[in-house]
């Protein structure tokens, strides 16, 4: 998504006129929602059920702590309230990108700070997996459900369909995701998304962030970074604090304990521990715990918290993003 994000800041600043049809981001939207319910299955939540304590601790804590820098960023000025929140959200960062527009958020900003700390969190682990463990060790990689295409494909073209008449914000992902779910816990079919299917989805995403962005708003999102930086490596050091406790109670090494912690996705984690010996079922469970929590209490918390602090927050000169 970040190639195709750039693609579209340059061909806006540079007015080619490009312009990505709505229906396409709506379809993409409904092919994402599948791509979080192909990474849910039985033996996931009996991890999540098994250590719901532990896990609901840790989920909180991040959430708590993501939006708490968030807010922080917001008070100085340096984002906006709403943008600033949804920018600091923990993981999920694709369908977080999707949804904030719809909740009063500049999805441009917030997917600056969401990939901005993608990479950070991306290379923090890289070190610190390769700090703690030999090159020669192997782990268990998860199988690849395929699932079942074309019932996947019927739900996605509903759903877009949907999503375009209805107007109903997110309605195309949050409808997939409520449909998709229900039919693969009760055995009716298994969500499929396929590599063709999520590149195209990726590509249009990229593009319409990217086609957005004017030259104001870019050297606005470019003066931020100092402060987005530190906002992402004090979010990453927590979570890394958060890993004792965890590793103490759920009776694993730490390395596994700060990857189930780590503030990245789901897919970053995976590559990146595809060569190392840790407790990859706990980090899958954990990790999709908190995307589940993500993507149901982001809303519900960036909206009040983003207007309150846009009210309670004075002005600074030359600290507001610019208009388009």
């Amino acid at each position: 998504m970040l190639g195709p994000m750039i693609a579209g800041i340059i061909m806006s600043i540079k007015d080619k006129g490009v312009k990505i049809h709505s229906v396409f981001f709506t379809l993409a939207q409904a092919i994402l929602a599948c791509v979080v319910v192909n990474s849910l299955s039985i033996s996931v939540l009996h991890h999540i059920f098994e250590h719901w304590s532990l896990v609901l601790f840790s989920v909180l804590s991040v959430i708590i702590v993501s939006f708490g820098t968030g807010a922080t960023l917001a008070w100085f000025r340096v984002m906006p309230g709403t943008t600033a929140l949804w920018g600091t959200s923990p993981g999920a960062a694709s369908t977080m990108v999707m949804l904030c527009g719809s909740f009063g958020a500049d999805p441009r900003l917030t997917a600056f700070m969401l990939y901005f700390r993608v990479i950070i969190v991306a290379i923090a682990t890289s070190v610190v997996s390769w700090i703690f463990v030999k090159a020669n060790h192997a782990t268990h990689i998860p199988t690849v459900i395929h699932g079942d295409l074309w019932p996947t494909l019927l739900l996605i073209g509903g759903s877009t369909l949907i999503g375009v008449k209805i107007r109903v914000p997110a309605a195309a992902l949050l409808l997939t995701i409520l449909i998709g779910a229900t039919a693969q816990f009760t055995g009716n079919f298994h969500i499929s998304a396929p590599l063709w299917l999520r590149i195209p989805a990726y590509l249009a995403i990229g593009w319409s962030i990217g086609l957005r962005f004017t030259a104001p708003i870019l050297q606005y999102a470019l003066r931020s970074i100092p402060a987005v930086l530190l906002s992402s490596l004090t979010l990453i050091a927590i979570c890394a604090l958060l890993a004792f406790p965890v590793a103490y109670f759920a009776h694993i090494d730490l390395l596994s304990a700060y990857l189930a912690t780590s503030p990245g996705g789901l897919d970053t984690i995976i590559i990146i521990s595809a060569n190392i010996p840790i407790a990859l079922p706990f980090i899958i469970a954990m990790q999709t715990a908190r995307m589940i929590a993500v993507i149901t209490l982001g809303p519900l918390i960036a909206r009040p918290l983003g207007r309150w602090l846009e009210q309670h927050t004075l002005p600074c000169k030359n600290s507001s993003p610019p208009h388009s």
